[in-house]
């Protein structure tokens, strides 16, 4: 059995993406992102198969209720956005220890046999080829790791989307939601990470990864999908072009506000020109250049920079989000602050070379 790893690059569409796998027979994944935390790696430690399943069930409430997971809507599934998922968590541990018994042990295995376990329990008909694993984020990439190995035969995707307007997305739905108590320090740290540095990341793996472009899984979506099965090794069928969750309708999720259904063949992006200043622009295009004519994005911005420079001032949107971190957290967070700036000052040092640029579906 083969894996296949989901990352985002940035508010580019990842869990669209998953939500289009779902129900198709040859895949078998949990509904939802994978958390490989420190707490996952502590969990493969255990050697009791009791323990360790229900160790699990603890650690991912949300893909046993979906009620849990209101922040990607699973709480409002179907197509009066009334409908949730609840798994039999007894039946996922006895077929959980059943699989274990009957074969090796080793954590390859145990990984495998959650996925087994849960998509018996949901749909024994399935004979999937194919484990997806959406791990979401290069930081729980490196959790990963420190437990398995990536082999020649992982295929890797990143959703992509135009970074300057993903970053715009990401800056005003979070600004939004909850009172942009999510934007920490380390949040926004985490957001240039995604949007800009995934490439580097990752360019062990270049080979092994191709570059799905939001922007053309909406308005190419068949064509981009039968290229994604291609790549991946699976057969195309139409349920493909479907977004759900347990095949029930999925809405995306609720930091946009907005309820969207799967895929529009008039997407187009917006670019905010409120976000960033003139010289944010001008200085962020800049570095990412390469990044943006490698996959064909728009530059915004009339001057190029002959000479590598940084930007020290605080950008406009940072200032936003600190202002409500130093009024709603705790001194550590505050305090980290001043430690995620200088980390952001030196990330914009770095070079993102189109040699590590993977191609793109």
């Amino acid at each position: 059995m083969r894996y296949v790893i989901l990352f985002t690059g940035g508010r580019s569409g990842s869990k669209l993406l998953h939500s289009l796998f779902d129900n198709h027979p040859e895949i078998a994944n949990f509904p939802g992102i994978f958390k490989f935390s420190k707490d996952t790696i502590k969990m493969f430690e255990i050697k009791d198969p009791k323990k360790f399943v229900e160790k699990f069930i603890d650690l991912n409430p949300e893909f046993f209720d979906s009620r849990l997971n209101k922040i990607h809507r699973q709480n409002k599934l179907g197509k009066n956005k009334n409908k949730f998922y609840v798994v039999n968590k007894k039946l996922f541990k006895s077929k959980f220890i059943s699989y274990f018994k009957k074969t090796k042990k080793k954590n390859i295995d145990r990984l495998k046999f959650l996925h087994l376990a849960y998509m018996y329990v949901n749909n024994s008909k399935i004979k999937p080829k194919i484990i997806l694993l959406h791990l979401h984020l290069f930081e729980t990439f490196s959790n990963y790791l420190q437990t398995f190995k990536v082999n020649k035969k992982t295929k890797i995707l990143i959703m992509y989307r135009d970074p300057i307007i993903s970053m715009c997305s990401t800056i005003k739905n979070w600004l939004k939601y909850d009172q942009g108590r999510h934007m920490t320090p380390r949040a926004i740290y985490a957001n240039y990470q995604s949007h800009f540095n995934i490439f580097n990341n990752l360019k062990n793996y270049k080979n092994l990864t191709r570059v799905v472009k939001l922007e053309n899984l909406h308005t190419k979506g068949k064509k981009t999908m039968k290229k994604i099965c291609k790549f991946i090794g699976i057969k195309f069928n139409r349920n493909l072009l479907k977004s759900t969750f347990m095949n029930m309708a999925w809405w995306g999720d609720s930091v946009s506000k907005k309820y969207i259904s799967g895929l529009n063949p008039n997407f187009k992006n917006n670019f905010d020109k409120k976000i960033f200043l003139t010289q944010e622009l001008i200085f962020i295009e800049n570095r990412i250049i390469e990044i943006l004519l490698k996959y064909k994005y728009p530059i915004r911005s009339t001057i190029l920079l002959k000479e590598k420079k940084n930007f020290y001032k605080l950008f406009e949107f940072e200032k936003k989000f600190y202002k409500i971190n130093l009024g709603k957290f705790k001194l550590k967070t505050k305090l980290s602050i001043i430690f995620f700036y200088l980390k952001r000052v030196m990330f914009f040092y770095k070079n993102f070379p189109k040699y590590n640029l993977p191609e793109e579906i």
